[in-house]
């Protein structure tokens, strides 16, 4: 059988290996000088492996190694367990390369679900009924955690339409309880760890003193009321129940309040 060799005189792969290690001393070289922009410890921990044990074993074995090891023969041995070393260290760092990267993914996606959360609120629309959702097919809205949202403004429409139906004269209530309502939705819909939970349990306190500063009774007990009415119609179904609970149970975590103000609306400047 004839064996398979490499002709290391091909210009085509001379041209290939130039090529190759061009960029391999390119990239090193931008992981070595990387090194002094770093912004803690960690980091330069880490940029000090790179170049101790991938970095400056990469240009050995890319430029040195055979020169070297054919003038030092009895330096084999050496670069044996160099070589178990070398691979161990690259090993090692692509897998905390790759966990770094899906941990930094991950920080970034909740990050973009918390904003996403506060980012919703209350507008004059909403309040107003510009934008009144149809009234939905009962069965098909319960038949989900999230229900049917048509006007997509993250308040459920059965319970959007009952709220205009038990207030149709007073845009106060109205504006209070809706936001109310949303931050229920948003804790139904978006919750899926502590951060996500602490973003939504703040709207909804924010939301339960604006419920508060409704009128006409402005008492913490009439808030409360009106907490409880807005609570009866949205968790209405076993499945939000128990969405809700499994929320409080995994996710709870102790938090602060937030500092925004408590209505998503001036309350005064409403009509009514």
């Amino acid at each position: 059988m004839k064996k398979f060799t490499i002709n290391k005189d091909n210009i085509f792969l001379k041209s290939a290996i130039s090529i190759g290690k061009i960029l391999i001393l390119t990239i090193l070289a931008y992981l070595s000088i990387n090194i002094f922009f770093v912004k803690n410890n960690i980091q330069l921990a880490i940029g000090f492996f790179i170049i101790i044990f991938i970095a400056l074993p990469t240009v050995f074995l890319f430029f040195f190694k055979d020169k070297f090891l054919a003038k030092h023969p009895k330096f084999n041995i050496f670069w044996k367990i160099i070589r178990v070393i070398y691979i161990i260290s690259v090993v090692l760092y692509i897998v905390g390369y790759l966990l770094g990267a899906w941990h930094l993914n991950s920080i970034e996606r909740v990050q973009k679900s918390v904003d996403f959360i506060n980012s919703k609120k209350i507008t004059l629309n909403d309040v107003m009924g510009t934008n009144l959702p149809p009234k939905p097919d009962q069965n098909l809205n319960d038949s989900t955690i999230a229900g049917i949202d048509a006007n997509g403004n993250f308040i459920r429409d059965d319970v959007e339409l009952a709220i205009f139906e038990k207030y149709p004269d007073s845009a106060k209530i109205r504006a209070a309880e809706l936001q109310y309502a949303q931050a229920l939705q948003l804790e139904l819909t978006q919750v899926y760890n502590s951060e996500t939970y602490v973003a939504a349990m703040q709207k909804e306190d924010l939301a339960f003193y604006c419920l508060g500063f409704s009128g006409p009774d402005t008492s913490l007990s009439a808030a409360e009321v009106k907490e409880k009415e807005i609570n009866t119609i949205t968790i209405n179904t076993d499945s939000r129940h128990g969405k809700q609970s499994v929320n409080f149970k995994d996710y709870m975590i102790g938090y602060a309040s937030s500092n925004e103000n408590e209505c998503n609306l001036e309350l005064s400047s409403l009509p009514n």
